[in-house]
């Protein structure tokens, strides 16, 4: 019994510190060396929080074993709402609350748990009588005695009262209970929850007011958290060190105290928020999101959030890893799904891996049955919707540049017409301004449109050799090596457009390692296809031993627009993208910041290869 004991408290002090896989082998010793339901009850409480559904629903089974009671009986139909029993579910929990022995909070449990099971089965009005029940067996509790403990699920009860339209009524009890500590906690949670569902009536003030009224009756962690995720909604700039200061002994003088484990990771998790505003803070931020996400680790908004912040920075792998987890939790999740978006490069080669993986998360054995079609259609589905808001931002950008057109010609008779002076000079300058902006703009609409090549046999040799002369001349302090290899086979396809998006490539990265004195080397050799063609592509390397690019950006390198330059236009690669897509080829990046960038194209050599998917038209791309 000893060493059972020793085993529960060192299962207890796992979890407290985070360590929920320590917890459970400690707690699952206990478990076996014990006849007690305790470490029973221990582990169902962490396969809950861990959205472990099964492991819930049997060792909540062993616990009502162990100590046949109402406390049990309450685990137990938890358990099984988890696992979907609702029918059972709910014989549990009405026989918990048959017990005379059921103590006040548990009671109240009791009630949300069969709220929530009426909701399961469209029963509105039970619901809604069950949530009121539970709130009112809540105030009976806290008049009785404030526990801090069950402050957590004071306000679930408060959320599950708004929302089903019963909050009146148990406002009016709470006006008519005597004064006290009890009291200001129920106000407190049931005005929250009023605010938080858009009631106009209730004010940021009049919640304070409560919560400062119930801290100084009853100081405890718990409530001052309260206070700093109330102060921290309207947070202004210069307010948020002094905050993130109070957070940090909060933090630390909680560690004394029997916080909630829903507690400690809301604290956690505030804290992140707080981290992630500011970039020199935003490490901070990752790390107090998986301290809170060990707490509590079925919260599916933080992992998400804890994705974003990977991925901004470049950890691919271990976003993914946090999406996954997420899409586990809660298939349905928004957020979880576009942050999955995020992941998906349509150029990349792990696609089908990434892919399979994201959907065998949310639901187990589904990335193997859509094997190869998933990822395919992920990609033609990324095309058309680009390509639909390209053209709706192509046809008013049209628009946009007649405009400055007319306002440059207007500019440019006004100032003929102006005598020599200060108003002549001024118009001239505002004429050079918006011819610069029409040619820049004029580029920019050039980039979302889909070339049509005129097909030719394009030798690439002296091709290259042009472009590589012509992007030195633009950058001289940066060399450019060529090396071609002997009896390369001719490209079908569209010289002038090739040309152009050579140059851009290449011109980008002497560009990109003028700062740092580095170079550019281009390679240029035929390959075998990977399909049935028997026809060699042509693979053109482009490296260069520039800053590199961070992860982050890589997957918007051909967006219109989209520049890591102080003085780009972010319209080279994309063209460049669209040159290479029609003409049936390939373009993909490898970088890595420190050891700079390599651009690699592939394209096709055999006229049938090329004539293989339709061109777009005119008429497709939306004629100017």
């Amino acid at each position: 019994m000893a060493n059972a004991s020793a085993l529960l408290e060192l299962g207890d002090r796992y979890w407290a510190l985070g360590l929920p896989a320590a917890a459970k082998s400690a707690l699952v010793r206990a478990l076996a060396a014990s006849e007690e339901a305790t470490p029973a009850l221990r582990l169902t409480d962490l396969a809950l929080a861990q959205g472990d559904a099964a492991g819930a629903r049997k060792y909540a089974g062993e616990a009502a074993k162990r100590a046949p009671g109402p406390m049990t009986k309450i685990l137990l139909g938890r358990a099984q709402l988890a696992s979907g029993e609702i029918a059972a579910a709910r014989m549990s929990l009405g026989a918990a609350l048959d017990s005379p022995k059921l103590a006040p909070w548990d009671r109240a449990r009791a009630h949300l748990e069969l709220s929530r099971a009426a909701t399961s089965q469209s029963d509105p009005a039970g619901a809604a009588a069950q949530a009121a029940a539970g709130f009112e067996a809540a105030l009976t509790a806290a008049l009785a005695g404030v526990a801090t403990d069950s402050l957590t699920l004071l306000e679930e009860l408060a959320t599950a009262v708004v929302a089903h339209g019963r909050a009146a009524d148990l406002s009016a009890s709470i006006e008519v209970a005597k004064d006290g500590a009890g009291r200001r906690m129920c106000a407190a949670a049931l005005l929250s929850a009023r605010h938080a569902a858009g009631d106009m009536a209730v004010t940021d003030a009049a919640i304070e007011a409560e919560l400062a009224a119930l801290e100084a009756a009853q100081p405890s962690a718990a409530i001052r958290l309260r206070r700093l995720e109330r102060k921290t909604r309207k947070l202004a700039t210069a307010e948020r060190d002094a905050v993130l200061g109070e957070l940090d002994g909060l933090i630390h003088a909680s560690a004394a105290e029997p916080l909630p484990p829903v507690d400690r990771a809301r604290l956690w998790f505030l804290y992140g928020a707080i981290c992630a505003d500011d970039l020199a803070t935003r490490n901070r931020a990752e790390e107090a999101y998986r301290k809170g996400l060990a707490f509590q680790p079925g919260h599916t908004a933080a992992a998400c959030r804890l994705a974003l912040l990977m991925f901004d920075r470049g950890d691919q792998a271990g976003a993914l890893a946090e999406i996954e987890r997420a899409l586990r939790i809660d298939a349905s999740h928004g957020l979880a799904w576009r942050n999955a978006a995020r992941m998906l490069d349509a150029q990349s080669p792990s696609l089908g891996v990434i892919v399979g993986r994201l959907l065998d998360a949310a639901n187990p054995g589904a990335g193997s049955a859509a094997g190869g079609v998933a990822p395919r259609l992920v990609t033609a589905t990324a095309e058309v919707v680009r390509q639909d808001v390209i053209a709706g931002v192509y046809a008013h950008g049209h628009r946009v540049k007649n405009l400055l057109g007319i306002i440059g010609a207007r500019t440019r008779s006004a100032r003929k017409l102006a005598a020599e002076g200060d108003v002549h000079d001024r118009l001239k300058d505002l004429e050079q301004d918006v011819t610069a902006l029409y040619e820049e703009w004029a580029q920019y609409l050039r980039s979302m449109q889909a070339p049509t090549p005129t097909v030719e046999l394009v030798t690439l040799a002296p091709l290259l050799h042009e472009v590589v002369v012509a992007a030195q001349a633009r950058t001289q302090t940066v060399p450019i090596a060529l090396e071609t290899m002997a009896g390369l086979p001719d490209v079908r396809g569209d010289r002038m457009l090739l040309r152009e998006a050579l140059l851009n490539v290449i011109s980008n990265a002497a560009e990109a390692c003028a700062a740092s004195s580095g170079q550019v080397h281009v390679r240029v050799r035929a390959v075998m296809s990977p399909g049935a063609s028997t026809a060699p592509l042509v693979e053109l390397v482009v490296a260069d031993t520039g800053p590199g690019i961070p992860r982050a950006h890589l997957g918007r390198l051909f967006v219109p627009g989209f520049t890591t330059k102080e003085t780009g236009s972010g319209v080279g690669l994309a063209i460049a993208e669209r040159v290479v897509s029609a003409h049936h080829g390939r373009i993909t990046v490898d970088s890595e910041e420190g050891r700079g960038t390599s651009i690699t194209i592939t394209l096709p050599t055999d006229k049938s290869g090329l004539a293989a998917l339709p061109l777009w038209t005119v008429a497709e791309r939306g004629a100017p």
